[in-house]
């Protein structure tokens, strides 16, 4: 068994609680603002009848591209659609919000310029004015105001939409966004994929943005060949010079198995690897040709299991379940001992999560719950559901845990996007693995607990009033120290109804040509791949 690697808890401060930063030229702070539950209310004038400064140009082929190789791809290229990670990685190509995360998950302007704030709610904010869509249209604040009711027409984001209650155009180039009552998280979720922007001529005109998704980002949409490639060509009339693409293209090959994809790498026909295989990461390092850049990250990996499905449903199962799992066996049999070794339901990067309420790995623990509450383990059997070769590692150990307290199972491979369209299926599953990636703990509590958002990124089902007020209280919450303290109550009802459970986390790993400069990347996995060049 390989040395175990500890992965480091230690990451920028400002990521630790969603801060929110100055968002004015002066950099003087604005107050913190929060996340509303009802759907917004939209106000926007009549369009205004201004002519563009200068009229877009043509997208060049130009400069020398690069080839990304990924283990999966999105279920749609449509922002909004999905709560994928993979999805925002191509999402943040072809698209902008009024807000970017940088590479600390610290929001910062971005089709906004300034914000001003006019109250502990209400935030005006100003728009470049050079903005120009794939499709040639200038950008206004007309096509905030259109894209933002557009957006919530889609369930699958409510999660990122409701900080955002009201919004006004107030002029051209000037939109007020009104979060209802204070915000803890209002900036970043801004930046989400969820709040990105679309053209309002094609929205009016019923466009289908999941053919070709028209955004004002650093890349152009060309071509998708499902379970092969996706094309992306740079726009060189991307309105951030500073920013603007360094390279012609992104070449995105979809490459399943992780050895094939450090052989295409090692062979030269890819440039870039995203999931890099763990066992292949030694390999990698002693290649003078090959870059691996690692760092901590904020991937959560865990296990859910489904609360409103029997034998699920039955809180003691659950517990047993998560007693009779070797989290240890299976961070090195899936991660090659990449990671560390956690057990509570919440990343525990994020002050305000806790440990209390947490079970340690203990089958004759689990054996003797079960039989105090009259369960025979041979009556509880479940399919364990996985869709990549990690996941199946662990099930493998989960089978084999659950096998000695008597608990029969079975492994189902199931491909990406089956798996997210089943799993939102309350009726179809009980346990499976999952990955996810938070930029706060608030915005990981709603998402993955809060009861509005079961059938989206509340795939374990949890219905807990108690905790839907915490979350909905902590959103709320301007005080840090308040807002933590209100996390910690909920991660530990979280921890003790134990239908969501940490195994580990992950280090984060990026393999890529030597001759590449990679100067970005952040801590939820996002490469800015508009700020890669070669250097040769």
């Amino acid at each position: 068994m390989k040395k175990k690697r500890i992965l480091s808890m230690v990451i920028t401060g400002s990521i630790l609680m969603g801060v929110l930063v100055a968002c004015t030229p002066s950099a003087q702070p604005a107050p913190t603002p929060a996340a509303p539950a009802q759907t917004p209310a939209a106000t926007t004038p009549a369009a205004p009848t201004q002519t563009p400064v200068a009229p877009p140009v043509e997208a060049a082929q130009f400069q020398r591209g690069i080839t990304v190789a990924n283990m999966a791809e999105p279920s749609t290229v449509m922002p909004a659609r999905h709560t994928t990670l993979v999805g925002s990685f191509v999402n943040a190509m072809t698209h902008n919000g009024l807000f970017r995360l940088d590479e600390n998950l610290v929001p910062v302007p971005d089709l906004a310029y300034e914000v001003i704030a006019l109250s502990d709610t209400l935030f005006e904010m100003r728009l470049h004015q050079n903005v120009y869509f794939h499709n040639g249209d200038h950008m206004t604040a007309y096509d905030i105001a259109a894209a933002f009711e557009y957006v919530r027409t889609y369930p699958e984001q409510r999660a990122n939409q409701q900080s955002v209650q009201s919004w006004e155009v107030v002029d051209t180039y000037t939109i007020r966004i009104d979060s209802g009552e204070p915000n803890a998280m209002l900036f970043s979720e801004l930046a989400g994929h969820g709040n990105f922007i679309f053209p309002r001529s094609l929205i009016e005109a019923g466009y289908d943005f999941s053919v070709n998704p028209v955004g004002t980002g650093p890349f152009v949409f060309e071509e998708w060949r499902a379970g092969d490639f996706m094309h992306f060509n740079a726009f060189d009339n991307y309105f951030d010079q500073g920013r603007l693409p360094s390279v012609g293209y992104v070449h995105w090959r979809i490459i399943p198995e992780g050895t094939s994809r450090t052989i295409a790498l090692e062979m030269g026909e890819v440039d870039y690897v995203i999931d890099v295989a763990l066992p292949d990461v030694a390999r990698l390092k002693e290649n003078p040709d090959i870059t691996v850049m690692e760092r901590p990250g904020v991937m959560f990996q865990n296990f859910q299991m489904n609360a409103v499905l029997a034998p699920t449903d039955n809180i003691h199962v659950r517990r047993a379940v998560d007693m009779a799992l070797d989290r240890e066996a299976m961070m090195m049999v899936a991660l090659d001992g990449y990671g560390i070794v956690i057990s509570q339901a919440t990343p525990p990067i994020f002050a305000g999560s806790s440990t209390v309420g947490t079970r340690s790995f203990d089958p004759d623990g689990a054996r003797a719950l079960l039989a105090e509450h009259g369960i025979d383990p041979a009556t509880i059997g479940f399919e364990i559901l996985a869709f990549d070769e990690q996941h199946r590692r662990r099930a493998e150990v989960a089978q084999s845990n659950l096998m000695d307290i008597g608990i029969p199972t079975t492994i189902t491979m199931i491909e990406f996007a089956t798996w997210l369209t089943h799993t939102f299926d309350y009726t179809a599953w009980n346990f499976t693995f999952a990955n996810q990636s938070a930029t706060s703990l608030p915005a990981f509590l709603r998402g993955m607990s809060h009861s509005q958002l079961r059938g989206t990124a509340n795939r374990a089902n949890h219905i807990i009033p108690e905790l839907d007020a915490l979350i909905d209280q902590a959103f709320a919450t301007i005080d840090d120290d308040a807002r933590v303290a209100i996390m910690e109550q909920a991660s530990i009802i979280l921890n003790e109804y134990a239908a969501l459970n940490g195994i580990n986390m992950a280090l984060l790993f990026r393999a890529f040509d030597a001759n590449l400069v990679v100067p970005e990347l952040a801590a939820n996995g996002f490469m800015f791949k508009n700020m890669i060049y070669w250097n040769e």
